[in-house]
């Protein structure tokens, strides 16, 4: 199997896991610095699972709002726009592989556990730095940049078995097994797939290039070093699985990016621990 073979696969396999038009408007709509608030509102209801998601989300902990919220309406007003569009597509993205029979030596629990943890780690991150307006674009690229590793394992399962197995007896890298099974890793395959789903090029780039710097284009290589940085970490802290038990080097390239030492990783590093109730409490929500 070469990866030209997975490309067409992907672009011609029945039942292609997509994401529902509702979701599609809901990204318009918070790119449009116009829109009111009612009519994102009005589209958001017409899912419910994404709404109910929205509404737990901005009653939880996780926000720490004290009042309590009970229409969409006030959960846009509070939570934002950038917001409200990730928690729009993670949730459709959770409820797309739902449908879709898991391999049984593949754990999706803990791959979920492991995305949400780079998801929030990547906010920190985001915010140690002074870059709160990426916030939301970091959780996202952390949230979905191993979503090539779904596909894999939906739609190729016997071989990702195959993945697996190699992990195991090799101790290889998860990246290495696929590259040996499949000639292509989950990283490129997650970029053709966001590609399809017409994401924006800043979260296909984090999500295609967080294992592969040097390729990434120049203005999105902040955000992909950010998620890049922690995957590195949220591995350290072993929360969920990565799909291997190695803790792969930082690429002196994120460090640059980032602006950040090693000093910096581990004072941010230190703070994981506190986080950990916020990452189990977003996956609760979502599952």
């Amino acid at each position: 199997m070469n990866k030209q073979d997975i490309m067409v696969a992907l672009m011609n396999v029945e039942e292609f896991p997509t994401l529902p038009q509702v979701v599609t408007r809901i990204i318009e709509l918070c790119e449009d610095e116009e829109v009111h608030v009612d009519d994102l509102a009005k589209v958001i209801l017409q899912d419910q699972s994404i709404a109910a998601r929205i509404l737990k989300l901005a009653n939880s902990a996780y926000y720490g709002y004290l009042r309590k919220v009970n229409t969409i309406s006030k959960a846009i007003t509070i939570l934002g726009f950038d917001s409200i569009r990730s928690l729009s597509i993670s949730a459709s993205v959770f409820d797309t592989f739902k449908k879709i029979k898991s391999n049984y030596n593949f754990n999706r629990c803990q791959f979920w556990l492991h995305s949400i943890g780079v998801a929030n780690i990547s906010k920190m991150i985001c915010i140690y730095i002074n870059n709160r307006k990426d916030k939301e674009a970091v959780f996202l690229g952390g949230l979905l940049h191993d979503i090539g590793k779904l596909f894999f394992e939906s739609y190729y399962n016997v071989q990702y078995e195959d993945v697996v197995r190699e992990v195991t007896v090799e101790r290889c890298s998860i990246r290495d097994a696929e590259q040996k099974i499949f000639n292509v890793t989950h990283d490129e395959v997650g970029g053709w797939l966001t590609d399809r789903w017409k994401f924006p090029d800043d979260l296909i780039h984090a999500i295609q290039f967080h294992h592969n710097l040097d390729m990434c284009p120049e203005e999105d290589i902040l955000i992909t070093s950010i998620v890049h940085i922690a995957d590195h970490i949220c591995r350290i802290h072993n929360i969920g699985s990565g799909g291997d038990i190695l803790i792969p080097q930082i690429n002196p390239i994120a460090f640059s990016a980032a602006n950040l030492t090693e000093e910096d990783i581990q004072k941010i590093s230190d703070k994981v621990p506190e986080e950990k109730e916020n990452i189990f409490t977003f996956m609760a929500i979502m599952d």
